[in-house]
């Protein structure tokens, strides 16, 4: 029985998922405050960011994990364009040329990520603007005043400058807010720990029956 007992948790062990939890750990060479010409400047400040970092920043993630996108708020006329590469493919337009959605976010979906860079899988468009993803200028990372390069964050802002001339980094055409979850374990991966429990469970109900099925001597 203790034979059993000790496969069992062996086996426990290497069934059950161990599901990591997921976090993305960005990273920057320079922060910059925020320019007054950010329309939601305050509400930025209100949640702690008062820089923030484009080019040569990096957001990695430290685990396979699922994001949940949220649309902050808006400012442009160009018909700015936020989207994953992560299939299905997200994709969002502006419906105005101001839109603050601080009080209520607007909910854009959730998409899975693996492990690494986020370069090239978020991206910004615009009609007459310029293109741009993670590390690139046009793509802003929000930062708190002491916060430091190389810090994991399950939740993380991130706007957009679609000017190609005369760039005012403002960095407030589109905002949204990231989200990092772990994902959920594959249902085939249940299927195949509680096929190991049970093939368990019935080893252990035939030993017991063998044991009490034993020959008592005098």
């Amino acid at each position: 029985m203790k034979k059993l007992l000790a496969a069992f948790a062996l086996i426990a062990n290497l069934l059950v998922p161990a599901v990591a939890n997921a976090a993305a750990i960005i990273s920057f060479d320079n922060k910059t405050t925020i320019s007054n010409a950010n329309n939601f400047k305050s509400q930025l400040a209100g949640l702690g960011f008062t820089k923030f970092d484009a080019k040569g920043a990096s957001i990695v993630l430290d685990a396979d994990a699922i994001i949940t996108f949220y649309l902050m708020g808006s400012e442009s006329s160009l018909n700015d364009t936020f989207s994953t590469v992560s299939a299905p493919v997200l994709t969002t337009t502006e419906s105005g040329s101001f839109q603050n959605n601080f009080a209520t976010p607007i909910l854009l979906g959730s998409r899975s990520f693996s492990a690494g860079s986020l370069a090239g899988l978020l991206n910004f468009s615009s009609v007459g603007g310029r293109s741009a993803t993670v590390g690139q200028e046009g793509f802003g990372i929000f930062l708190g005043n002491n916060q430091n390069s190389g810090s994991a964050f399950t939740t993380f802002y991130f706007g957009y400058d679609d000017e190609k001339k005369n760039a005012d980094n403002d960095y407030d055409d589109m905002i949204i807010r990231a989200v990092v979850t772990s994902p959920v374990p594959e249902p085939q991966t249940w299927a195949l720990m509680m096929a190991g429990f049970g093939f368990i469970g019935g080893a252990m109900r035939a030993s017991r029956r063998r044991s009490q099925a034993k020959p008592l001597h005098a």
